[in-house]
Formats: C-alpha cells, structure tokens, sequence
C-alpha cells in the first residue's frame, strides 16, 4: 500500500497500534478492578467518570494548548504525562498505598490529557495525506483498521491477563507504550506547522465554528447524546457478565474483542469503499445496521449471541467512521482544525459523567439488560437525529450541485 511507504504514516501507525493496545486492556482492567474490589457498580462507574470529567471541564483549554504546540508536540507531551501516571497506579496498589480517592485523583490525572490528544490524533490526518477527501478516507480507514487491531486484541489480552498476573500488573504495559509511542512520534513523524493569528488560537475558536457550520451545530447535541450511550453501554456490559455470564472475565474480553474484530473487518472495507462512496449516505446506512444489531444485546441469550452483535455493531462501526471522519475534517478549515475537533470531542464528552453517575445508580437496582435497553434507546434517538440531519444536508448539496 502505497501510504506506508511514508515514514511518517508507518511510524504514527505503529505508534496507534502500541499505545491504543495497552489503552485498550486499561479500559477493560480499570473498571473491571473496581467493580470485583469494591463489589460495587457505583464505584465502576466512578472510575470511568474520573477519566472522563476532566476531558469535559478542560477540554477547550486542552484545544487552545494543541493550537499553540501544534498536533506533533501536542502528541509528545500526552504520550510522555500519561506514562508515569498510569505507571503510578500499580506502584501504589503494590505498596498498599492505593485508597479508592487517590485511583479517582490519578486517572483523572490522565484525563487531562485526553482532549488536546483527541483533536490533534484526528487532525494529523490531512497533514499527512493532504487536503483529499479521498485520500483523508483512506487513511482515516488505515488509522481504523490499526486501532481495531488494537480493539480486538486488547480485551481478551486483558481477559487472560487478568486470570494469570492481576489487574493492576497489566497496567505497566500500558504505562510502557505510552512511552514507546513518544519515542516513535519523536524520532520519525514531522508534520509540517502552521502559524496561527491571536484570535485562532483562543479557547473557543473551535466553539464558534461548530456554532456557525449547520450540520457541525445540529450534529453536536446528537453526537452527545451518542457517545453517553456508548459510553452507558461499556459500564453495563461488566455488570451483565457479573450477573448474567458467571462473571466470566474471558467472557467480558471476548464482548469487547467481538466489537474490536467487527470493527477491524469493517475498517478494512471501509478502506476499499469510502474514498469511492458518497459519505453522508454511506455513513447514514452504517448507523441503522449498528444500532439495529446493538439491540440484539437484550435478548437473554447464551454469550454467544451477544458476541454477535457485538461483531456486526463493530463492523457498521467503522462504515461509519471513516467517511465520517474524512467529511469533518474536511470541512473545518485547517487554521482552526485541531480547536475544532478538540471541542467536538469536549461537547461529545460533556454529559458522559452525569450519564454514567445515572447509570451506576440504575445498575445497583434494576436488571443489566433493562439498563441496556435504555441505554440503546438513547442511542436509536441520537442516530435518528443524525441521520435525518445528514440526509437534508445531502439534499441541500445536491440542489447546490445542480444549481
């Protein structure tokens, strides 16, 4: 494939694959710790939340800095803040020093994070592929194809882990490829900088463009909406295995490695069709075969049936991303790219915590599967909205076109 011969593409690949790995096996290892040694879902919950929360109150800052450094830098000193800290959870744990508050304080530490790493990992992109929308597709499908690698890897990794070295052991490989990540980024991916004016740099440039694009300003409140249902459903699912699949950890690792293979075939489809295939409607299509498949996940079933629709709801997974990746990025102009995406990010984050809070409250006192239907009822709203929203916009384009 003609894009890996960049060096700058192969390294930032390589670079996804590491960290997003170890990424991956903490989301599963974090929640998963608390939940079996504080029996509680609330605490779980908590533990998300903690990482979440700071994306949400200091994420417009964090777009303002990544504005500032620019996305290389900005990916640096993520990589190289988030490496101790994770390191510093199983240190303690080791020692007997780690209370509950002090977990909270630490992942929530990383958090900070999270933010001017999410808008500049989206913007990098067109850096390095140019300002093609094709092109931007393809690679944004690539950049998929590795981190669902990643997905569908990680969690039953986890999952074995967890059995033979513990949870808080596994988090010094993650501490490790963050490390790793750093050094390939330093050594090997330049992207060039762009100089921005005063104004394009403060905290809420991206804010005003998302309120003066039409589809960035309806897509927002649905986006939302969207990833509280995501984020919903990864807290119930451990609490389902508890009490519906034994409280099998390989079973919890096979759910979210179900979703990350999905997601892997369908990135790798996506990379065939998306640079060809107009994305407002591939996208919408991806979104009613994703959710239509999620709904399997309240049948009471054998595990073997959830597994199936967690592989076909990753697979519309990434039908989805791709195009719609290419079309954001695309869209914002470049001197005001990485605040722009960095607060999309902010504004999909921003009502998780409160979600979660919810859902902790819920899981303590009613059925994981009547949770879930909630949960997806969220969801199906959400892509509603998104997709009758994308559709005006094509028609809008169209008659555009043809005026």
């Amino acid at each position: 494939m003609n894009l890996l011969r960049d060096r700058r593409i192969a390294a930032l690949l390589t670079a996804e694959v590491i960290s997003s790995l170890g990424t991956q096996m903490t989301w599963l290892v974090l929640p998963w710790f608390a939940l079996r040694t504080t029996g509680s879902p609330q605490r779980m919950t908590w533990v998300i939340i903690a990482e979440i929360l700071p994306v949400a109150v200091l994420g417009f800052w964090g777009s303002a800095i990544a504005a500032r450094l620019g996305t290389r830098r900005t990916m640096l000193v993520c990589d190289l803040a988030r490496a101790p800290l994770v390191a510093a959870i199983p240190v303690l744990h080791e020692v007997g020093k780690l209370s509950f508050p002090l977990l909270l304080a630490i992942v929530a530490a990383t958090g900070v994070f999270l933010a001017p790493y999410f808008g500049v990992q989206r913007a990098v992109v067109p850096d390095l592929a140019g300002e093609d929308q094709g092109e931007v597709a393809r690679l944004s499908a690539l950049f998929q194809a590795a981190n669902r690698i990643t997905i569908f890897l990680g969690p039953p990794i986890a999952g074995v882990l967890i059995a033979t070295i513990g949870t808080a052991r596994i988090l010094y490989v993650d501490a490790a490829t963050y490390l790793v990540s750093f050094a390939l980024v330093l050594l090997f991916v330049h992207v060039p900088s762009v100089a921005l004016p005063a104004d394009e740099r403060g905290i809420l440039a991206g804010v005003r463009f998302i309120f003066r694009d039409r589809l960035l300003r309806l897509w927002t409140p649905a986006f939302t909406a969207l990833d509280i249902g995501w984020q919903l459903l990864f807290a119930t699912l451990p609490v389902l295995v508890v009490t519906h699949y034994h409280a099998d950890p390989h079973v919890l690792g096979l759910l979210f490695g179900g979703l990350g293979g999905g997601a892997l075939a369908g990135a790798v489809v996506a990379m065939k069709i998306a640079p060809r295939v107009e994305p407002l409607a591939l996208s919408s299509i991806a979104f009613v075969c994703q959710i239509s498949a999620l709904w399997i996940l309240v049948v009471p079933a054998p595990w073997e049936l959830p597994l199936a629709a967690m592989v076909a709801g990753g697979f519309s997974m990434s039908l989805v991303n791709a195009p719609l990746h290419a079309l954001l990025v695309l869209r914002i102009p470049r001197n005001v790219r990485p605040q722009t995406l960095a607060s999309f990010g902010v504004f999909q984050c921003v009502g998780s915590p409160i979600g979660l809070v919810l859902a902790g409250v819920a899981l303590a006192h009613y059925d994981a599967r009547s949770v879930l239907a909630v949960v997806l009822a969220v969801q199906t709203a959400a892509i509603v909205m998104i997709v009758t929203v994308a559709m005006a916009e094509r028609a809008s384009l169209r008659t555009a076109t043809v005026e």
